[in-house]
């Protein structure tokens, strides 16, 4: 049997989880943890889709009494119903469970809820409607508040049958240490240059935009993705990324200026928080080329910008900024003034 899964890396969990479909040895409960958008949500999808596809649900009954079926042959097969209606999301067996939005201000909130896992554990206790297996995803896990937490672990203690679980996240040490004992867990790491390349160049994509966007990637093959398909997100990230590397040499009047007009917009601490992210990758840029290492910029159409302010910044200074930039995404967790918070940042760029 083959599996369509369009997944850029991460083969020896891709080949885990697919024995385990052939086997039929699927667990109650996993975890996948790693940075972001190297293709954590990706992978749950495309298994969760891989199982519910109607060719699996022939396999696992004709396999019993014919042994393994020659006629299903990829999965998923992303031609039946059950495929059909996962990918416009109505497949009524699967959930996606995420931070609500607060509709006062349109952003996220901080956590995922007790009562929104309550809910998921009232839908998930009867029976499926497709006959099939229900699959939960679960995103951002490490935001379970500790209510939350305590109530999925029930869930974990005592599963449904036919029930997976997949809980992904930036880090598992954010996560109860009940819960992840009752997962299989799964790290996922960023990856190498070369995959993305070729996945895109696959893909038709010419050899220098592949080349540009498997740069900026920095290993999240989501990102080169998403770039690939809009042009004018990656037009806006690169303008966005100018803009943040000018900082570096303005005045402090200009840098004032510069957050103010960050603070029109009301930005929430998620989308400041990415922007640091990107801040991050722009300060170790300026490592590389003060360790006459450009060849590994993320950032190659900045690279004489990079030159110039690299040349005016000390190392021992770059590598202060990246740490200052760590404790600053801190602050904004703890609720600290988020204009402030990056006031003290910039003005020390």
């Amino acid at each position: 049997m083959n599996f369509d899964w369009p997944i850029i890396g991460h083969d020896s969990i891709k080949k885990f989880l697919q024995l385990s479909i052939l086997n039929k040895s699927l667990a109650h409960a996993y975890v996948f943890y790693g940075s972001e958008r190297v293709g954590k949500t990706t992978t749950a999808k495309v298994f969760a889709k891989s199982i519910l596809c109607t060719h699996y649900k022939e396999y696992t009954s004709l396999s019993a009494a014919l042994g393994e079926s020659k006629k299903i042959t990829a999965l998923p097969c992303n031609e039946c119903e059950s495929c059909l209606q996962f990918e416009k999301g109505l497949y009524a067996d699967f959930y996606l469970l995420e931070r609500e939005i607060n509709e006062k201000t349109g952003d996220k909130k901080k956590n995922i809820t007790v009562s929104q896992i309550r809910s998921l554990q009232e839908k998930i206790g009867k029976r499926a409607f497709m006959n099939s297996y229900k699959i939960v995803i679960i995103k951002e896990a490490e935001t379970l508040t500790k209510g939350a937490s305590n109530s999925l672990l029930k869930t974990l203690e005592e599963p449904t049958s036919k029930t997976i679980l997949i809980l992904i996240g930036t880090s598992k040490e954010l996560m109860l240490d009940t819960i992840l004992s009752r997962c299989q867990a799964f790290k996922f790491l960023p990856i190498i240059k070369e995959s993305v390349y070729q996945y895109l160049l696959n893909g038709g994509t010419s050899r220098p935009l592949a080349n540009e966007l498997a740069n900026l990637s920095q290993g999240r093959p989501t990102v080169a993705l998403r770039f690939m398909e809009s042009m004018e997100a990656l037009a806006a990230y690169k303008e966005k990324n100018s803009n943040w590397l000018n900082l570096f040499k303005k005045d402090n009047v200009d840098k004032f200026k510069f957050i103010d007009t960050v603070f029109k917009t009301k930005p929430s601490v998620d989308s400041l928080t990415k922007d640091l992210n990107e801040l991050s990758g722009l300060v170790r840029d300026l490592l590389l080329v003060e360790s006459h290492s450009s060849n590994l910029l993320s950032h190659i159409y900045l690279e004489n910008e990079l030159g110039e302010i690299a040349q005016k910044n000390s190392e021992s200074k770059l590598i202060q900024m990246a740490k200052n930039i760590e404790l600053t995404k801190k602050y904004l967790k703890q609720n600290i003034n988020p204009k402030l918070a990056l006031e003290n940042l910039i003005i020390n760029i």
